[in-house]
């Protein structure tokens, strides 16, 4: 039977979260949405999340430019496919819904392996691939390339071996079955005075820079695009990966808008004027797609045992309810996220859904995620407690949440 994962406790009280384990499954799939705005104010935000589906969500809330209080609900499903199987479905482990980065290590010297959702809006489509190369037949390799391939997405990456420099220049490549497709291995880094490839400061080969992960032996990218090897120490290549890029790393920063003496007097701590909404897009330039249609066929090479994974990206159709004092509203789960991981078989899709809090305004009361009965959704307009005479909690069977 399926139960919420623990992720579904953020914001609730230390009181309620001790209680529980001892809820019932019913009573657990809703929440409370209670957090603090970016001005530090705490709020409690009447907004019960009712979740009847397999998936999982959360809530935030934060302060715009004009100090509006934005009220953020991210819902995100998971899918992977079992060994022996062909179709996705609802993974046991669910990614959780996180308001702060994961990084893949050490948070001070690692990259992000998933961003926190804080972002009210996404202008755009992030897909991002986090996976690692393998090479082919399990058998060492000196190079090979890996791909991604999605909508309008075409992109290849190249992966050699770790290379040594002695006596003015690099060695060949030495052999691997295995390369994580990280930026700890990309062009990039930070030198023993401290100057810094703001691109990637955790990167390799920048004025013979080392990587910020010290497992790595390499004095040479890994990773790099297929149009711009690194061969020379005065090479300066693109820093090449398909992950995550971080909040302070260039070019993304320069849409992050002006934090200057100015804001500091009239504006902190709120964003500032020039904030653009595209920052909040994190996947590499070339990952990033103005939507993203249905059952998109998608195409990962050389980053699974098999050399290659195609698959069609599922759907999820369970619907997203907004009541209302005053009314009620359907929203669909429109795809701003998808994350890609080939060696968990597993792929997550994120949506969002954010509105201003207005006050002297109806308010809006609870968020129901997934297929219910007439009579439950009209009890809780009502705001009348449902009991169903089959004892169903007003689940509608045989009402499809996804597709595959």
């Amino acid at each position: 039977m399926w139960r919420p994962k623990s992720s579904c406790c953020n914001g609730l009280s230390t009181r309620t979260r001790r209680n529980w384990s001892s809820w019932s499954p019913a009573c657990r799939i809703g929440r409370l949405a209670r957090t603090k705005t970016a001005t530090g104010a705490d709020h409690m935000f009447a907004v019960w999340v009712e979740n009847r589906t397999p998936f999982l969500a959360g809530t935030f809330v934060q302060a715009n430019a004009d100090g509006n209080e934005i009220f953020l609900a991210v819902f995100s499903a998971s899918f992977d496919v079992a060994q022996g199987a062909t179709q996705f479905q609802p993974a046991v482990e669910q990614l959780p819904v996180s308001f702060g980065d994961i990084a893949f290590g050490n948070p001070a010297c690692s990259s992000v392996r998933y961003e926190g959702e804080i972002a009210w809006i996404k202008p755009g489509v992030d897909i991002v691939l986090n996976g690692q190369a393998h090479a082919p037949r399990d058998r060492p390799v000196h190079e090979m390339q890996v791909g991604l391939k999605v909508a309008g997405i075409r992109k290849v990456l190249n992966v050699t071996g770790d290379r040594l420099y002695d006596t003015g220049a690099y060695s060949q490549p030495y052999p691997f079955t295995r390369m994580p497709v990280v930026y700890e291995r990309a062009f990039g880094g930070t030198d023993d005075k401290g100057r810094t490839d703001p691109r990637n400061p955790l990167g390799v080969g920048f004025n013979h820079a080392r990587s910020a992960d010290k497992t790595v032996k390499t004095h040479a990218p890994n990773i790099t695009y297929v149009s711009e090897p690194f061969l020379s120490a005065s090479d300066r290549p693109k820093p090449a990966a398909f992950g995550v890029i971080g909040r302070g790393w260039h070019p993304r920063l320069a849409l992050a808008g002006t934090y200057d003496q100015a804001w500091i007097d009239n504006q902190w701590p709120l964003p500032p004027t020039d904030f653009d909404p595209r920052y909040n897009l994190c996947a590499p330039a070339d990952q990033q797609l103005p939507r993203l249609n249905d059952g998109e066929d998608v195409s990962v090479i050389g980053m699974t045992p098999n050399g290659r994974w195609n698959f069609r990206l599922p759907r999820v159709v369970a619907p997203i309810r907004l009541l209302f004092d005053d009314r009620a509203e359907d929203r669909v789960f429109q795809v701003d996220t998808v994350v890609i991981e080939p060696d968990l078989r597993r792929v997550t899709l994120k949506s969002r859904l954010a509105m201003v809090t207005r006050r002297n305004t109806p308010a809006l009361r609870e968020i129901i995620f997934g297929h219910v009965t007439p009579a439950f959704l009209l009890a809780r307009r009502k705001r009348k407690l449902y009991v169903g005479p089959r004892g169903d909690g007003g689940l509608t069977a045989r009402r499809a949440t996804w597709l595959a």
